[in-house]
């Protein structure tokens, strides 16, 4: 009897607690927490789409000799050569991403235009019947520069074949190739973060670190019909083709920190986003360009596939 009163009034304190006890309500400060992550993703994807326009554009920079083929029994047999070329990516504005919680340009501001550079290092050699065949090499090394929280480097590589079908005193130089390239390679950015913003009313303030890295593993196929003519000293020449490609570009953007309301409440933030896109799988190829030289050869290259421009540079020589 006695335990039966026991358990009772046990019963009856335990629903007691249960009827006044109500969930803890998330403050302004948490609310601002689970909102980052998708913000975080939005511009990390944000980001990755111009990169993932141009990779395939980028991975062919180089290739800068005219149409006229080396030739192992005549000459010239054999080219080598180093130079870089620059691929001109259109940026969007970082500002015209609007996000509930987090500001995309508080503390990084990409230029409308960003300038990608690849140096190369080329070599031809000349085969028979009309052909000749090329490597090209581009490569950066792990660059690291801690005061400005950058990091990088990248290797690509490329192999070409062409086949010269017409050639004359009073007629152009034109010839067909065919190339594959490779190109893979990470860069990093890291930077603090102290943003104000406005959120469910109230001010938000964000201190903390965050880091974007991009990492990108992409190859090509193309085909270009080259035409050109040497004046001596002289060698205009273009080309127009396609590429094929494939791979994968991602971008992730990670960090942490603290956020305290004008409520005063805080919350602890962390965040990893990261998102994943192709290389457009087909696109034009167009290239405008004169050599100048004999013996020692300098060429000033423009290409583009119709969206990126992009210029390149190289010195040869040939014997």
């Amino acid at each position: 009897m006695f335990s039966t009163q026991i358990w009772r009034k046990t019963f009856l304190l335990m629903a007691v607690g249960l009827w006044g006890a109500s969930p803890l309500k998330a403050t302004t400060a948490d609310n601002f927490a689970q909102q980052v992550q998708p913000d975080a993703l939005a511009i990390a994807q944000y980001v990755n789409a111009p990169f993932s326009r141009s990779m395939g554009f980028i991975t062919t920079l180089g290739w800068t000799t005219p149409p006229g083929i080396f030739d192992l029994a005549f000459g010239p047999r054999v080219e080598v050569g180093v130079g870089i070329g620059v691929d001109l990516m259109n940026f969007p504005s970082l500002s015209s991403l609007s996000l509930p919680a987090l500001a995309a340009n508080t503390n990084i501001t990409i230029p409308s235009v960003l300038p990608f550079p690849v140096p190369v290092a080329t070599a031809r050699i000349g085969l028979m019947n009309g052909m000749d065949f090329g490597l090209r090499l581009a490569y950066l090394p792990m660059v690291a520069l801690p005061d400005i929280g950058f990091s990088g480097d990248f290797v690509g590589w490329g192999l070409n074949l062409r086949y010269k079908f017409m050639d004359g005193k009073y007629l152009p130089t034109m010839s067909v190739g065919m190339s594959f390239d490779s190109f893979s390679g990470e860069l990093s950015v890291a930077t603090n973060v102290n943003q104000t913003s406005t959120y469910q009313g109230q001010t938000a303030n964000l201190v903390g670190t965050t880091s974007y890295a991009l990492n990108w593993n992409v190859k090509s196929f193309g085909a270009k019909l080259e035409v050109g003519k040497d004046l001596g000293i002289l060698y205009p020449f273009g080309a127009i083709g396609f590429q094929r490609n494939s791979g994968g570009i991602t971008s992730s953007l990670t960090g942490n920190g603290t956020v305290t309301m004008s409520d005063s409440s805080t919350a602890p933030i962390n965040f990893v986003a990261s998102t994943t896109s192709a290389p457009n799988v087909f696109e034009p190829k167009f290239v405008l360009g004169i050599d100048i030289g004999q013996g020692l050869h300098w060429a000033v290259v423009g290409e583009s596939n119709g969206v990126d421009i992009a210029g390149n540079t190289s010195f040869r020589i040939q014997f």
